[in-house]
């Protein structure tokens, strides 16, 4: 019974350390400061940039230098620039992002919604009438703005709906769900 216990702590350890490692963005590096939103909302699309453009139907985003992954989408017709976080279960905006947006930001709405790598940080729930990714359009997509967040983030609940997520080497390669 002990040599299945230890065997199966041991497993566990091993799968942590594997995700860990196949994780283009950890949630706890770079600037996102470890944002893990906790409700996740309906999404919208975005527009290539330099660093992003269409392959086959699919969005490829290539490695910046930094060792993340960038690319622009539009929210309202307004290009925003976003870090692909992995990490992330929904879309995260900056007041200055959503601002630009149309999306009028009240500060005496923000509560404590999320958690950060740093402790608990405080937003508001917004919804973004149109968002734009590459080839794709989504519409009414939830997002939080985030008190001094420092770049907007994309997150599963926009990823997820757009379609398979794969890092190939430099190379983060969205596919579209057929």
């Amino acid at each position: 019974m002990r040599h299945i216990v230890i065997l199966a702590l041991g497993l566990v350890a091993a799968l942590m350390l594997v995700g860990q490692l196949l994780s283009p963005v950890h949630p706890l590096d770079g600037p996102t400061g470890g944002v893990v939103l906790a409700t996740p909302k309906p999404l919208a699309a975005a527009t290539p940039t330099p660093s992003a453009y269409a392959g086959g139907e699919g969005l490829v985003i290539d490695r910046d230098p930094s060792g993340q992954f960038h690319v622009n989408a539009e929210i309202n017709g307004q290009s925003t620039r976003f870090l692909v976080d992995t990490g992330a279960d929904a879309v995260a905006l900056t007041v200055a992002d959503a601002e630009a947006a149309g999306i009028r930001v009240d500060p005496a709405t923000f509560q404590p919604i999320l958690q950060t790598a740093s402790g608990e940080g405080w937003g508001t729930l917004v919804t973004m009438d149109r968002l734009v990714l590459g080839r794709t359009e989504l519409h009414n997509v939830g997002a939080v703005v985030v008190k001094d967040l420092g770049v907007s983030l994309l997150g599963q609940s926009v990823l997820g709906q757009i379609g398979k997520l794969e890092l190939k080497g430099d190379r983060m390669v969205l596919e579209p769900l057929h």
